[in-house]
Parts: C-alpha cells; structure tokens; sequence
C-alpha cells in the first residue's frame, strides 16, 4: 500500500471531514508521483487518492501551525498529529525508526489535548514493527499506533 493510501484510508475511516472534524493532509512529489521513478500503478492510485480527499473536503498542503505533517486532524478539543508510512524499497525497521524520529522532533508542547500517532500498512511486517514501540511510552508521549487498511484502521497503542 503506497504512503498517499494508507493517508486517505486512515481518513476515510479515523478522521473523515463529514464528521465535523478538520483534517489536513500533506502529499509530497514521491507521493503524487511527478518526479522519480514510480511503479506503473502508482499514477493512478495517486489520482484516485487524491481527488477521493478533495471531494471528502480534506485540505491539502502543509498545515498552517503543524507545517508539513502527515495528517493533521481536529477532534472536538483534541489535535492529532499523524506521521504515515507506506510500503517503499526502504526496510520496514528502518522506515519505523525514520517515522518515529519525525514524530518525536513534533512533540514541542506535550498536552492531553495533542495526540501524535503512526500509521502504516495493516501488514504482519508493519505490525510487528509498531509493536516493538513500549505500550508506556505510547501512554507517556499520548501516542497511537495505528494499522490501515480499506477496510479499516486499528490502534494497536
């Protein structure tokens, strides 16, 4: 599943606007794809993606205070900030470290209100990875771990 959908199912399923709730999403170039070189499909799912969240009124570009996060998305009183991983020619332990590293660099002002959160592919390799991150540090950071799917989503944190 590339990083743009495991984005739009997360918000499909956590985080959807007609819910009353406010959501930003950031796609990069690798994402979209303009530039590199991309697998044959990736055209196509990109497009799809894309316009599934502009018609769901997702705002997308970087958010006005959070800048280039992921997904950044408002539920009643609570802010979560959401760094998404897909699957790359990256190994997944590394990708891990590399998301968890950008999370941690976002974790500025430590509130209930602000909740931080991973999302990957709903994968046995992904899920074995986000299981290696302490249930207490989840508990001390407010951070969720979340495996996507189309399905769904489940918070393993």
């Amino acid at each position: 599943m590339f990083q743009i959908e495991v984005k739009m199912n997360l918000i499909a399923h956590e985080f959807h606007p007609a819910e009353e709730r406010q959501v930003h999403v950031d796609l990069d170039a690798m994402e979209l794809p303009t530039g590199g070189t991309h697998p044959q499909d990736k055209h196509g799912i990109a497009e799809r993606c894309r316009l599934w969240l502009e018609k769901a009124d997702v705002v997308i570009g970087s958010h006005p205070i959070y800048g280039r996060t992921d997904v950044v998305a408002v539920r009643g009183a609570s802010t979560y900030l959401v760094e998404v991983e897909g699957d790359s020619s990256r190994q997944p332990e590394q990708a891990l470290h590399s998301t968890l590293g950008q999370t941690i660099l976002m974790m500025t002002h430590l509130t209930s209100s602000r909740v931080f959160a991973l999302a990957v592919p709903h994968a046995p390799h992904w899920e074995r990875q986000l299981r290696k991150v302490p249930a207490t540090v989840c508990k001390a950071l407010n951070l969720r771990l979340y495996l996507v799917s189309k399905d769904g989503t489940r918070d393993i944190a």
